[in-house]
């Protein structure tokens, strides 16, 4: 079959579609019986003569200049009248898995030209007619009804169509189970911005319901990883001393933090009642670096005896590090009302708790700073401490550093508020002066081992990457001095995992691929060789 047949000048008469029907019919074992549609179809095919000329484009390229046919002929060269494929004479022949090479030009899928639209005709059988919207809304319904009718009864006998969708479709409509008019007209239905809106609104309002308490639920403790009861350590062999208080508070004044904390952890479930217990539990965890199993025991402590004032402020520090602010100012605004010497300035009529966190803070920052003014003449480290953490929440550092300092001026021996100052100098770029204040804290207690994990981070943006290292090891040591205490030793693991991560970071700084795999494995023994680091 020639080009010439499919996108020549002269393409009409036997239509190709006829052809290429054929060929379709071919590519089938055996010829099937036609139905009437096709009948009707065949007719109408093959009654049309009246077939568009395609394009002439060489006619328009013999009346361009010269130098515009310059410029075409670098194109890709389009397919003449005389041009032949062979891809339409090998009928049989099965489709290839790649291009063709027979012809220069791309062609459409499967091969098939474009074909132009032809005018309707009408076959001896069956009257088909294009009508526009307009025509088709001023019909009335019984016309379409008739109309339907006729067609239904023209092709009753005809299986193919009888089952088919528009079949079903003609019938409801002969049938007059559908208006065909009224159907147009509610797709044709254009609904106002606000009438939308309203109709989604009154549609989704039970799933807008729960999606408003989303803010609610990420702002719980739940959410945050903060349990309700305390996970205790499993195999604590302390748990059979009934002194284990006691050696706690040994275990704490020579800096064995790890130590202190399971000898803590066996005393509250020795003595569930006792608030220093749970008080010392959750300051020891606050220095362990574990600031979630220290809110959960701070927050017991508080229950048993709402009086203990310190334990607030190392409550709302805790709060601060896992990034809770809004815990963190309603326990410094508990630290007030529990207070006997600042009570009074809070009022009694306002519920904090329905603040959000620009008003809570606020509110907050009003009340420290009028308790501070009560005595400009006296220093009170705990209400300087209490401002210090406020403004490291809002990330006023320079005015948190002035809180701490004041705070050290009537307090310089308390390694907790050195850290915090050494904290808030790193946080404001001044890395050089916060190494200063974690060695006054470590200087103080050598076993605070979040002074000495602080240590680490300063060194990491200082750019000291070995240092850090070391002092990171150095830290996970202190932790893993408590494995003695457990029964199964080489199962259990007390270390922070923050610090093994932060540990396996800075030996990827340093392109030490190989030691991140010991870190992975928690191999301390081996990264102790490597840092030189005692154990």
């Amino acid at each position: 079959m020639s080009i010439n047949k499919l996108i020549g000048g002269d393409c009409g008469g036997n239509n190709s579609l006829v052809q290429l029907t054929n060929i379709v019919s071919r590519d089938a074992s055996a010829a099937q019986k036609l139905s009437q549609a096709d009948r009707f179809v065949n007719e109408f095919i093959s009654q049309n003569s009246q077939v568009p000329q395609t394009f002439n484009m060489n006619a328009l390229l013999n009346n361009m200049p010269e130098v515009e046919k310059t410029k075409i002929s670098k194109a890709v060269p389009l397919p003449t009248t005389s041009s032949k494929s062979n891809i339409y004479t090998q009928r049989s022949a099965p489709w290839l898995a790649g291009p063709s090479t027979s012809l220069t030009a791309p062609m459409r899928q499967f091969g098939v030209p474009y074909q132009p639209l032809m005018q309707p005709h009408t076959s001896s059988n069956l009257q088909i007619q294009y009508i526009n919207e307009e025509n088709l809304q001023m019909t009335s319904n019984t016309d379409v009804k008739a109309k339907a009718q006729e067609y239904v009864n023209s092709v009753n006998e005809d299986d193919e169509l009888a089952y088919n969708q528009f079949m079903s479709f003609m019938k409801r409509i002969s049938a007059g189970e559908l208006n065909l008019n009224e159907t147009l007209e509610g797709q044709q239905k254009q609904m106002t911005k606000d009438e939308i809106v309203e109709e989604m609104a009154e549609k989704y309002k039970d799933e807008w319901a729960k999606l408003s308490d989303v803010e609610d639920y990420w702002n719980n403790e739940t959410a945050n990883g903060i349990a309700k009861e305390y996970s205790f350590t499993e195999g604590n062999v302390m748990l059979e001393n009934k002194s284990a208080l006691e050696i706690g508070k040994e275990k704490l004044k020579m800096g064995d933090i790890p130590g202190a904390v399971l000898c803590f952890e066996a005393a509250a479930q020795q003595q569930p009642d006792s608030a220093e217990v749970w008080f010392l539990l959750g300051t020891t965890q606050a220095e362990n670096e574990q600031d979630p199993l220290a809110i959960t025991a701070l927050k017991k402590s508080l229950e048993l005896d709402p009086r203990q004032l310190e334990a607030y402020i190392t409550l709302a520090a805790a709060y601060t590090n896992e990034n809770m602010g809004k815990y963190a100012y309603l326990t410094l605004l508990d630290w007030l009302k529990a207070s006997p010497k600042y009570s009074d300035i809070c009022p009694q009529d306002i519920n904090a708790q329905k603040m959000n966190l620009k008003e809570l803070e606020a509110y907050v920052t009003s009340l420290y700073l009028k308790a501070a003014q009560m005595s400009p003449s006296q220093i009170d480290a705990d209400v300087q401490n209490a401002l210090g953490v406020i403004f490291n929440i809002n990330q006023q550092y320079d005015k948190a550093v002035d809180c701490f300092k004041a705070a050290l001026m009537v307090s310089s021996d308390n390694a907790k508020l050195w850290n915090r100052l050494g904290a808030t100098l790193a946080n404001s770029d001044k890395s050089e002066e916060a190494v200063e204040a974690y060695h006054e804290a470590l200087n103080l207690e050598p076993g605070f081992i979040r002074a000495r994990y602080n240590v680490g981070i300063t060194c990491m943006n200082l750019g000291a990457h070995k240092q850090a290292a070391e002092h990171f090891l150095v830290a996970l040591n202190q932790q893993y001095k408590a494995k003695s205490m457990h029964p199964n030793a080489s199962s259990t693991d007390t270390s922070s995992s923050t610090i093994w991560t932060t540990l396996r970071m800075v030996c990827s700084f340093m392109g030490e691929h190989d030691v991140a795999k010991l870190v992975d494995e928690r191999n301390l023994s081996e990264l102790n060789k490597f840092f030189e680091v005692d154990s």
